[in-house]
């Protein structure tokens, strides 16, 4: 196997996070997405519990939960098919086990005792430790999740920073694959449950950059390469069937407003591995993957990818950011 330093993986010194107080990480059996009606009746119950439960922030007693992930030849190829990379060499590192994770994060969620319709994807990023094309080869693997930090922010928000650890099974001596981190902006918390989280004023300046961000890659400067990404109409609710994301702000209609959204836009992850495949396509380091969402990927439009120098925007017909990040190698 090829791996790479312990230095390539992000900083794993203790955060504001709160967890349970022995540290010890809960192990889980959770279905993937795989396994049809008992992962969608384990999705469900879990996503109804939280949209009828009361909007609160619990940061006291977190856990830290992990589960084995097992890709089938099936779910691999129904990816391929999906980002049309059927052969690639080397394959592309999609996120094949995200229907494992979305559950692990649904317990952290759960913990945290906070109502999902004021819950916003900001930040994602990939750390490689592995090769990326090995990680894209494992086809077992280990996940565990835990919450890194809980932060207060201004008008009724919290930041929240969850950390998802891809890893070989222990009984392939649990090598670290790669490391995931997500950044979660909530909305419309009480004070007192605010109250007791810490400040993190440099979050809140980059995020109030973020919101008014405005182009920053010329396409006409040389050596930027654009290209076009379309978002179907029904891309949310395909990328729901391999992902396991099958929240209704995806697909659109009635039950989409239900679930507080008033157009169907694209999963977060879904534009982070249509993005990932484009520049796979195009040849750029994968090593290292840092990803903002800046506004919401409205599905039935074409949005333009900028490329310059590994740093890349995504932007909409109406010259909004969409996301934009960069892809890297780590320092030598």
């Amino acid at each position: 196997m090829n791996t790479r330093s312990q230095t390539a993986a992000p900083d794993r010194s203790p955060a504001a996070g709160a967890r349970r107080p022995d540290g010890r990480t809960q192990p889980l059996r959770l279905p993937s997405v795989d396994e049809g009606l008992r992962y969608a009746s384990r999705y469900w119950t879990a996503t109804l519990r939280n949209r009828l439960s009361e909007h609160r922030l619990h940061t006291g007693c977190v856990g830290r939960y992990a589960a084995p992930v097992r890709i089938s030849e099936r779910l691999l190829r129904r990816w391929q098919a999906l980002f049309g990379t059927d052969g690639s060499q080397p394959p592309v590192p999609f996120n094949h086990g995200q229907s494992v994770a979305t559950l692990l994060q649904a317990r952290i969620f759960a913990d945290l005792g906070f109502n999902g319709r004021h819950l916003l994807h900001l930040q994602h990023a990939t750390t490689h430790v592995a090769a990326p094309a090995d990680c894209a080869r494992s086809r077992h693997q280990e996940l565990v999740c835990s919450l890194q930090g809980a932060w207060c922010l201004d008008g009724g928000k919290a930041l929240i920073a969850l950390r998802t650890e891809i890893r070989r099974p222990s009984d392939e001596g649990g090598a670290l694959l790669a490391v995931q981190d997500d950044r979660f902006l909530i909305r419309n918390l009480p004070a007192t449950d605010l109250a007791v989280l810490g400040c993190d004023l440099r979050a809140l300046q980059a995020l109030q950059g973020l919101r008014e961000r405005q182009p920053q890659i010329d396409p006409a400067t040389p050596g930027a390469r654009v290209v076009a990404l379309p978002l179907a109409a029904d891309l949310g609710r395909r990328y729901g069937r391999v992902s396991g994301d099958f929240n209704p702000v995806h697909g659109g209609g009635l039950l989409a407003r239900l679930f507080g959204g008033r157009r169907p836009f694209l999963q977060g992850l879904g534009l982070r591995n249509a993005v990932l495949r484009e520049l796979a396509a195009l040849g750029l380091p994968l090593d290292e993957l840092r990803l903002c969402f800046v506004s919401p990927a409205y599905l039935g439009q074409t949005l333009r990818l900028v490329v310059l120098c590994g740093h890349f925007e995504l932007v909409d017909g109406a010259g909004r950011v969409v996301a934009c990040g960069q892809a890297s190698r780590p320092p030598a």
